[in-house]
């Protein structure tokens, strides 16, 4: 046990290493994004010729799932990447060099249920993704805060895809989905509609939206304010440029055809603000991840360096 503890230990020390060598001049830039709606904010760019002011051409690699983008970050695959906040948080705890550059998705989370019903009318179960991952966190928060918690009783047992089918087959009547799956079910079930937006219940009871998705560098990284303007402007683009964009999401292979893409975008609540900029939303929602589940976000809350202090 011991050895195996040794080796993890020394595997981890070498991703470290590996992380922080710097690049030559004429490396790529190469920054990571997750397929679905993260994707969706650098489609405009995805395959541009963009170069940085040093001649580094900038290439985007999309990755199936955090885990594998987060190994990536962690062995010096990709220079910068798009995760979940908690998931850059998690890294900051276990001592990986991370930077929000910037937080630029506000949440993608809502309640899919019998249409035209209100939350406070629910009294079956309410179906989470993921028992103490931020979802439910997010969830069972607003329930807190609404006097639900003893009135709506959350049950788990599926995993996203699973749960979106049920809701098409009818066999389940309420659940918490993430766009793209919530245009998918309420497209294929009429009878569904979106019961609370958890982005705008979460606002009502904090005063700020849901910092759900960041691009991180790493700390001191000289391109990081290129690569935020980057994403500055394929952002402005996919919002002023909603068809094109729908056709360039289904053109790349992001997980995303067409349709499902362009009838999600105004649910994906793109805005981009710099990490200083989104410092006390970020540590607002870090904190109530934290309250509920210590672990959801590394068992610690990251210090102020890592929203670019």
């Amino acid at each position: 046990m011991v050895c195996g503890r040794v080796r993890v230990t020394l595997i981890l020390i070498l991703l470290l290493a590996v992380s922080m060598v710097p690049l030559s001049a004429d490396s790529p830039y190469r920054l990571g994004v997750l397929r679905g709606p993260t994707a969706v904010a650098f489609a405009p760019v995805f395959n541009s010729s963009t170069e940085l002011a040093d001649g580094r051409p900038v290439e985007i690699a999309a990755y199936p799932d955090p885990p594998s983008l987060i190994a990536a970050y962690i062995g010096g695959e990709v220079d910068s990447a798009s995760l979940p906040s908690n998931a850059a948080a998690q890294l900051s705890g276990r001592g990986v060099g991370v930077e929000v550059a910037a937080t630029f998705i506000w949440g993608v989370l809502y309640l899919v249920g019998p249409a035209h019903t209100s939350l406070g009318e629910l009294r079956g179960p309410v179906h989470s993704i993921g028992r103490g991952a931020s979802p439910d966190i997010l969830l069972r928060y607003i329930l807190d805060q609404e006097g639900l918690a003893s009135v709506i009783r959350v049950e788990y047992g599926y995993a996203q895809v699973e749960l979106a089918q049920l809701l098409i087959a009818g066999r389940v009547d309420a659940g918490v989905l993430p766009e793209p799956f919530v245009t998918r079910v309420l497209r294929e079930n009429r009878e569904l509609g979106i019961v609370a937006d958890l982005q705008e219940r979460f606002e009502a009871h904090t005063g700020s939206g849901v910092p759900q998705t960041v691009l991180v560098v790493r700390p001191g990284d000289p391109a990081a304010p290129e690569i935020t303007e980057l994403l500055r402007t394929s952002v402005a683009r996919v919002l002023a440029e909603p068809d094109r964009t729908a056709e360039l999401v289904a053109g790349l292979g992001l997980g995303l055809d067409e349709a499902t893409a362009r009838s999600s975008l105004p649910r994906l609540n793109l805005r981009v603000a710099s990490g200083r900029e989104s410092h006390p939303a970020l540590e607002r929602y870090l904190g109530i991840l934290y309250d509920f589940e210590p672990a959801s976000v590394g068992g610690r809350l990251p210090p102020p360096e890592f929203y670019g202090e």
